[in-house]
């Protein structure tokens, strides 16, 4: 369990981090002065955070995509010109140097490829800086897909703007406008933004899931309730870092 803590809350700077080792800083701080005024607040925040409908109700707003359990591929008709995949990464392996497509970037280009077939548009897979040997993960991603016509590779992207210029920029000079694009929760309204911002009509933003789905059980603490907390702030941080350097409006 300490372990699990550790890894959800501690994971690079984040507000419940923050809290979490402020905790028993504020309670050693009462226990000695016996004043509740450091340990009140922080006591009631990590209460507050510990609730995964609060941390849910952060990620509401930004888990605007639909879950690709629901796409309608007959509605999706006329509607888009092409698909596009943005790619999680790779998986390595640092005891062989092997690399694969991870899960999540292997259940997106299969589903892309299945909806781009269904819809007879092409497919665009956007890759990162990784590199398998003398392949780019874009080039690892397309041996996934079976039916290559079409298919428009790029890669280099260190964040979700270099996607959006990377796809426009290999899309220049096309009639392609209109994209469904693929991409985690907590990331499509963010995607949506920076694609618009280039230029793109983006009528639909695919995902696997949505954590912002709310149930009986999200009233219970729990240590999810800190990592939707941890992650929700994240994105918020770089949706104003985005809005600050113009990348979207």
């Amino acid at each position: 369990m300490l372990d699990y803590a550790l890894e959800r809350l501690v994971d690079g700077i984040s507000l419940p981090g923050i809290v979490l080792i402020l905790l028993p800083i504020a309670l050693l701080h009462w226990w000695f002065t016996k004043k509740r005024w450091v340990l009140a607040p922080v006591s009631l925040f990590f209460v507050v955070m510990s609730l995964p409908v609060t941390g849910k109700l952060l990620l509401y707003p930004l888990e605007i995509g639909i879950p690709f359990k629901d796409v309608k591929a007959d509605s999706l008709k006329g509607k888009i010109d092409a698909i596009a995949v943005i790619s999680s990464g790779l998986h390595h392996d640092y005891l062989t140097g092997a690399s694969v497509p991870n899960t999540t970037s292997f259940s997106r280009v299969k589903r892309a490829e299945l909806l781009a077939l269904q819809l007879n548009i092409p497919l665009i897979l956007s890759g990162t800086i990784q590199t398998d040997g003398d392949k780019t993960d874009a080039e690892v991603l397309a041996g996934l897909v079976k039916d290559r016509e079409g298919l428009l590779l790029i890669s280099g992207a260190t964040g979700t703007s270099d996607h959006a210029k990377n796809v426009q920029r290999i899309t220049e000079g096309s009639n392609i406008n209109r994209l469904a694009v693929f991409v985690s929760g907590i990331h499509a309204y963010r995607t949506e933004a920076v694609f618009k911002n280039v230029g793109f009509d983006v009528p639909i933003v695919i995902v696997g899931l949505r954590d912002s789905v709310f149930g009986k059980k999200d009233i219970i603490p729990s240590f999810i309730g800190f990592f939707y907390w941890k992650h929700a702030l994240k994105e918020y941080a770089g949706l104003v870092h985005y809005y600050m350097n113009g990348k979207i409006s």
